[in-house]
């Protein structure tokens, strides 16, 4: 909360609301940038992205299972017009049932991928709200698999594989977890015993196969099926849930989903939820302390301060800028009236990642001073883009 005031990312408001929070534009760039890069992974298997809106009646979630399980946890909304009663959804699964449902499908459609951003709403307590990362409104990198049994492996090793991905951009270890139910307390999910034996087996098998390294959870899976769930460490040694992948007989068959076999029997495909980061508005506030503010390059609000050294180079700094403004770069033109010194200062405050000073010898030489964490050096001109996309 700290470093998105000072860092002007976020702000939290009364008359908005708890757990609402609005996003600056240096917060919303940061957002932005987490979701492109999700989608740029989950296009490389397959996910092709959908749009669902915020609420629906109540009647999809009492298919679904999550009015009987989850009902207390869902904002109801209520209609001047119509009768019925309407709930704002926490998750888009029971809709990309929907999306399936809407035509016959063929085993030769299998896998059909959706992925959603989708805004999604939990009415959380007020004393467990906490800055980015327990929220009431927020989006998921979600994702909904609508697949053969045969094909249960392969798209959990695809996913696998992209969240592996992911962590090692974001520079964070994590480990997995499989998240069992209890069978002690049945009541509190979805499905006959049997199913649960066999979908929990399945993923047994797929961590064996793989030698993933795994710790067993009791109690921790979703209410219609087992999970393997990513426990990622930051740079503080907290623990954070954030992927997930969860294994799923239960909802295709509550929804009578089926697709056309290659004997021309009607069967219920398997539905796969996952998510490579999980919401990123909580990811966003994992990172900012994760990070201590100081974003790599890539996700930083402000990639580049470009600082000249009085008003006298003014004229060469905007011809600096002109470069960025065709390769894409996010800058801002220090152009106050102040020392070098205190414009320095105000950069690094910001945390921007890359400074370059620009003065009477390097406008002479055409060339720019570059400052970031690893030092200073002289860097052309003409030279300039391709170095900064090496950093």
């Amino acid at each position: 909360r700290i470093l998105g005031e000072k860092l002007d990312l976020f702000v939290v408001s009364e008359l908005t609301g708890a757990g609402l929070p609005l996003y600056t534009p240096k917060g919303t760039i940061v957002l932005k940038e987490i979701k492109k890069y999700s989608n740029e992974l989950q296009q490389e298997i397959g996910y092709q992205e959908v749009q669902t809106p915020n609420m629906n009646r109540a009647e999809l979630f009492k298919v679904s299972g999550h009015y009987e399980k989850y009902k207390d946890d869902m904002f109801k909304v209520t209609s001047h017009y119509a009768k019925e009663d309407f709930y704002l959804k926490p998750m888009n699964c029971p809709q990309h049932t929907q999306l399936y449902a809407a035509r016959k499908r063929s085993y030769k459609e299998l896998p059909i991928r959706f992925a959603d951003f989708a805004q999604l709403y939990r009415d959380e307590k007020t004393g467990e709200l906490s800055g980015l990362t327990r929220l009431r409104a927020f989006s998921q990198d979600d994702g909904h698999c609508f697949c053969q049994e045969e094909h249960i492996e392969t798209e959990f090793e695809n996913v696998l594989a992209i969240i592996k991905k992911a962590m090692q951009t974001y520079g964070m270890e994590y480990k997995i977890r499989l998240s069992l139910w209890d069978p002690k307390q049945p009541e509190k999910y979805l499905g006959q015993p049997s199913i649960w034996k066999k979908s929990q087996q399945l993923l047994k098998n797929i961590l064996a196969k793989n030698n993933i390294e795994h710790i067993e959870a009791i109690g921790e899976a979703a209410i219609y099926g087992p999970k393997m769930d990513l426990i990622s460490k930051d740079s503080l040694g907290r623990e954070w849930q954030i992927s997930t992948i969860q294994l799923d007989f239960i909802m295709p068959e509550r929804f009578g989903l089926t697709y056309t076999d290659t004997d021309g029997k009607e069967k219920t495909p398997v539905m796969i939820h996952r998510a490579i980061v999980g919401s990123p508005e909580r990811f966003f506030g994992i990172l900012l302390e994760h990070y201590a503010g100081a974003f790599p390059l890539w996700l930083s609000p402000i990639q580049i301060a470009i600082i000249p050294i009085s008003e006298k180079h003014l004229d060469y700094a905007s011809a600096v800028a002109k470069k960025f403004q065709v390769s894409g770069f996010r800058f801002q033109v220090l152009d106050e009236n102040e020392s070098l010194g205190k414009k320095i200062r105000e950069a690094t405050a910001w945390k921007i990642p890359v400074q370059l000073i620009v003065g009477p010898k390097d406008k002479e030489a055409r060339e720019v001073s570059v400052r970031t964490q690893s030092g200073e050096e002289k860097v052309a001109l003409q030279d300039l883009t391709s170095y900064l996309e090496k950093l």
